[in-house]
């Protein structure tokens, strides 16, 4: 790669990542261009150079770190294991997440997924794909008997999809513990308490006595 066009990366990846810490921090409607200019450390034209108005930063940050979560999940998807424990994998993934950088998930939940202002994504296709690839998931399953035969995939990728993001939503804004900030410990609790949901028969068949007493 050249070395301006690797140059012009790199800036615009530092601005991305310093456009989700001041989003995640002030919420969509309080920042401004030179928030994210002064933050990332350059002249505020170029903000504007790279990504012009606002509402197209956000969108940028939306596609980097939703594209991020659908190359995740397609590894998952390659992994030889059932479908219960691919979906684990993913819930997993996102509350890892959430203790790494509570920033992200908050934007995610927050200020994207509930978000009215990203006009420049048609249909949110970047979600639908992943929701497309959680429905592989649940296809697979019932392929491999894992699931019963008449279940609806594409319902089920919605239900699991909703009990993800709304954990997540509860976890990252307080409605879990109200009044209190959510440990490292809590969330890792809630990871294995999701994996159990997950795995009691509440999107397949129900484990046996013992595999439940293994994940608690």
């Amino acid at each position: 790669m050249p070395v301006r066009s690797r140059q012009k990366r790199e800036r615009q990846s530092d601005i991305l990542a310093a456009a989700i810490e001041v989003v995640a921090e002030k919420g969509y409607h309080q920042t401004r261009i030179s928030d994210i200019a002064d933050r990332a450390g350059v002249a505020y034209g170029l903000v504007y150079h790279y990504f012009g108005a606002k509402e197209r930063v956000l969108s940028a940050i939306f596609e980097s770190l939703w594209e991020r979560f659908e190359e995740r999940i397609r590894r998952i998807l390659a992994l030889e294991v059932s479908c219960v424990e691919k979906l684990a994998e993913i819930s997993d993934y996102m509350l890892d997440t959430l203790i790494a950088r509570p920033d992200v998930i908050k934007l995610l939940v927050q200020e994207i997924v509930r978000a009215h202002h990203i006009k420049d994504l048609p249909d949110l296709e970047i979600v639908r794909r992943i929701i497309g690839l959680i429905e592989d998931i649940f296809r697979e399953g019932i392929e491999h008997g894992e699931l019963p035969a008449e279940s609806d995939p594409r319902l089920l990728s919605f239900v699991y999809f909703g009990a993800v993001e709304m954990t997540l939503t509860a976890l990252s804004t307080g409605l879990y513990a109200p009044g209190r900030k959510v440990s490292s410990r809590q969330i890792k609790d809630v990871r294995r308490r999701l994996r159990v949901f997950i795995a009691s028969g509440s999107f397949g068949r129900a484990p046996s006595a013992d595999r439940l007493r293994e994940l608690l």
